[in-house]
């Protein structure tokens, strides 16, 4: 029994979405010949396997190589004082007084400028890991992947040196801001 209500029940939408929207077969065609009338006058672009093999492959991300870094006399900092994390150091660059009040020293600019090349070639590296994994993972040849792993082994050693660049880079420049922090201020001596 409810087998037969259930055929009965589907018998009755097939039937009712035919009348409520009937498109009959001179009406396809009709859109088919005007839509065909429309391409008439354009190129259309065959792609075959011959003109796949003509194309030229390019990675799909390249990064810059890394910027050149400059000469820092470092000192080992003490081991009980932890570095500040990444935001901290923005806010202590951030609070640092004005420009107009007090210039800012060269060499702490150039410090600054080199920890931001240095994050952002990490940042950039990053992104091309995670892309470079996403394609291993979508492969299926053995040989494309092999040559995919290779890609991710070249890179991550170029992150592991980036990431210890950038981590020198951040340190130098929060013991220029330490040493800023530290000296006095100029005096003026009145006789």
């Amino acid at each position: 029994m409810p087998a037969k209500k259930l055929l009965a029940f589907a018998f009755l939408t097939i039937f009712l979405g035919s009348w409520l929207f009937p498109q009959s077969l001179t009406e396809i065609a009709q859109k088919e010949r005007e839509r065909r009338a429309a391409l008439k006058g354009k190129k259309a672009t065959v792609v075959t396997n011959a003109t796949l093999a003509k194309l030229k492959k390019k990675p799909a991300l390249e990064t810059p190589p890394p910027p050149p870094a400059p000469e820092v006399e470092e000192t080992a900092p003490p081991a009980e004082a932890a570095p500040p994390p990444a935001e901290d150091l923005q806010d202590q660059l951030a609070a640092a007084p004005a420009p107009a009040a007090k210039p800012v020293p060269a060499d702490l600019k150039a410090l600054q400028e080199r920890w931001e090349k240095t994050k952002e070639y990490v940042e950039l590296l990053t992104l091309k890991m995670e892309a470079l994994w996403q394609q291993f993972y979508g492969l299926e040849d053995v040989t494309a992947k092999g040559a995919v792993q290779q890609a991710i082994a070249e890179t991550f050693a170029k992150l592991q040196t980036a990431q210890e660049e950038e981590t020198q880079a951040r340190e130098a420049l929060e013991k220029a801001l330490g040493q800023q922090k530290k000296e006095p201020a100029p005096s003026i001596w009145v006789r």
